[in-house]
């Protein structure tokens, strides 16, 4: 909410003032340039007749007290404290992430992710493992492991026997290297390029990924299944259960599969028998299930080879039982301009995101005639040890690290800034090669480098990003001083909404309300008695008194309603049917003799409205009085100069 407002409120920026950029107004020592009044101007005035001089005229009091209410905060320090600054700055990294990421890329990852998103690929694959920091040997060792089963797979070898044999991937055991059916945003991206860039029934060249080496191999590729919802019935039968066990559940499950095939209703039967109880409850229903999901592969298999909603499938033999599955509804992948969106959040919170800062880095690094010098960073391949993976590494006070390791722009740094880099590393982890850890952090250093130096000048380099913090600064401010002075000083000072409420109270007044009763009766010769009552304005307490003296359950209130036409249709039906008009004092009894009911309509008077009663309007207008104080307050406090002659020029 508070950002909402914050956007609603910030409508303007100070910009430096240029010596050729002309004044509009000044408030103290804070000067407005014409460029930035346009600037905001144009921004939300987009009407034809907007820039005649009347209008910006009008809209100049808008500005004017706008900009004294910020430069108020600022006078107070505001902008100073340690909780704006915070709030600042989060909203200053989020909005300055467009501006480091290549919208090129980002546009063609996107596009590239809606096309794999059309087809599902069934594919499996041989890893030997060789994570990021593995040491050059290690790394040499899985290379050649890797390539020597390529070879094998070039002169005819089996994948799958190859396969059984030489992959690390524990699931080999008991898939053969198969991994299903996958999408995208489903596996690493190199291996999903891999595997989209591979036909059906060929392999690929040995690729890397942070998990090590792999060769895959392409099974079948389909049109995307897209999002099946299904239910099922379930027989538990826990792995290592006895065979007494595993026959009962069959019998079970036949005769649940008998009944629904006869026409039994499948999610009653769910209800009644299934053993997944967590889901029984809910006539088996089991969400939505997609291609890669977190379903065993032979139960997701089995929900695929579904058709139509409705379809239900043959029994199904898991490791966890016995499944009868139904189909409840296809989501099939939807448009481009329907997904972009979600494909975009899926990417910004991928590794994919990488090739769009890389493409920036590698622009910027052109752009600042980045230079990078590798010999200065080979002595940190014995100043680093060991010891920094177990968070005990000290370096010699006494130690040279004064040689330049990277230049760009008006920028330069050190062995030393390296080394204070790399200090947050120094902690308890898993060893690594040095040669390895130091190159790659130098890498990581480089480019963290660049990427803050990119965003430090953002407001110099692009304008446009400039204004929006402005935006979000002023708008900050504003809601904090607003909220103190105005929007919470209104509801906690009870004594200034009290004393504003018997000021104005004629300006709170109910119209004409109608108070309409309905009594039930237990016989028709008590409803004759209430409705002669009725009619008089006799009190309930005196009617409940009379009619109930002999029997406490002869009369009852069934319904009492007090409010003005329009706000209850009950009540507005009962008014049009019986024209009651607006006009006081005036009393319609109407009989209901099937239902042996009474309603009683009686019409009141306007009246002034209770503080509770219009609580929530008498304090949006206490706000507003304050508002119109404290702003001609700010006009007594400050100087505050418009240059007409300026607006004049600027109008057309």
């Amino acid at each position: 909410m508070k950002k909402i407002i914050i956007g609603i409120l910030a409508i303007c920026f100070l910009m430096p003032a240029i010596a050729q950029e002309k004044v509009l107004l000044e408030i103290d020592n804070q000067i407005v340039t014409a460029d930035e009044f346009l600037h905001i101007y144009t921004k939300n005035n987009t009407d034809e007749d907007a820039m005649s001089y009347e209008a910006m005229k009008d809209y100049m009091d808008l500005f004017v007290n706008f900009k004294l209410k910020v430069h108020e905060a600022q006078v107070l320090g505001m902008d100073t404290t340690k909780s704006f600054k915070q709030e600042l700055s989060g909203y200053r990294s989020q909005l300055a992430q467009p501006y480091l990421t290549d919208k090129k890329v980002e546009e063609e990852l996107i596009e590239e992710a809606y096309q794999r998103m059309k087809y599902d690929v069934s594919v499996s694959h041989i890893l030997i493992k060789a994570d990021n920091m593995a040491s050059p040997e290690d790394t040499l060792k899985a290379w050649k492991k890797i390539n020597d089963i390529y070879k094998k797979l070039e002169n005819g070898g089996d994948f799958v026997k190859l396969a059984r044999e030489n992959s690390e991937d524990e699931s080999v055991a008991f898939n053969d290297g198969n991994l299903g059916f996958r999408t995208v945003f489903g596996l690493v991206y190199e291996f999903e390029t891999v595997m989209y860039q591979t036909n059906i029934g060929d392999y690929s060249k040995p690729f890397r990924t942070r998990f090590g080496y792999h060769i895959l191999k392409v099974n079948d590729k389909r049109p995307a299944k897209g999002k099946f919802k299904v239910a099922h019935i379930m027989m538990v039968v826990p792995q290592g259960s006895g065979s007494n066990l595993d026959k009962q559940a069959q019998e079970d499950i036949n005769e649940i599969k008998k009944k629904i095939d006869e026409g039994g209703d499948f999610a009653e039967l769910a209800k009644e028998f299934s053993q997944d109880r967590r889901t029984a409850e809910k006539g088996g229903e089991l969400g939505w299930i997609t291609v890669g999901g977190k379903m065993i592969a032979e139960f997701e298999k089995a929900v695929f080879e579904l058709e139509k909603p409705g379809d239900i499938s043959p029994i199904l033999k898991t490791n966890y039982g016995y499944h009868i599955i139904k189909l409840l509804e296809v989501e099939p992948i939807k448009e481009f301009d329907e997904v972009k969106h979600d494909i975009k959040s899926k990417i910004s919170n991928s590794a994919r995101t990488s090739r769009s800062r890389e493409s920036i880095i590698a622009s910027l690094k052109q752009e600042y005639n980045a230079k990078t010098n590798i010999e200065n960073i080979k002595p940190l391949y014995s100043i680093v040890t060991d010891s920094i993976f177990e968070g005990t590494w000290k370096v010699d006070e006494s130690t040279d690290l004064s040689a330049i390791i990277l230049s760009f722009a008006d920028r330069k740094y050190t062995q030393q800034d390296f080394v204070n880099y790399l200090m947050k590393f120094n902690r308890k982890q898993n060893p690594q090669n040095i040669v390895n850890f130091v190159d790659q952090s130098y890498d990581a250093f480089v480019n963290k480098m660049i990427i803050m130096y990119e965003e430090e000048i953002l407001e110099e380099k692009y304008p446009a990003f400039r204004y929006l913090i402005k935006e979000y600064h002023d708008g900050i401010l504003l809601f904090e001083l607003t909220d103190k002075t105005v929007w919470s000083k209104a509801i906690t000072d009870t004594v200034g909404l009290e004393e504003f409420y018997s000021k104005n109270k004629e300006n709170y007044k109910w119209g004409y309300r109608y108070e309409v009763n309905t009594y039930q009766c237990k016989d028709v010769k008590t409803l004759s008695k209430l409705e002669k009552l009725l009619k008089k304005s006799v009190e309930d307490e005196k009617i409940f008194a009379k009619l109930n003296k002999k029997d406490s359950t002869a009369v009852s209130l069934l319904q009492h309603e007090l409010c003005e036409k329009g706000v209850k249709l009950d009540v507005d039906k009962i008014i049009s049917a019986n024209n009651i008009p607006e006009q006081e004092g005036v009393v319609k009894v109407v009989t209901d003799t099937e239902k042996i009911t009474a309603t009683s309509i009686q019409v009141i008077a306007p009246e002034i409205k209770s503080l509770n009663e219009a609580r929530g309007v008498i304090t949006a207008d206490y706000q507003n009085l304050l508002e119109e104080k404290w702003i001609e307050s700010l006009h007594k406090k400050y100087n505050v100069v418009v240059h007409d002659n300026v607006l004049r020029e600027i109008s057309k």
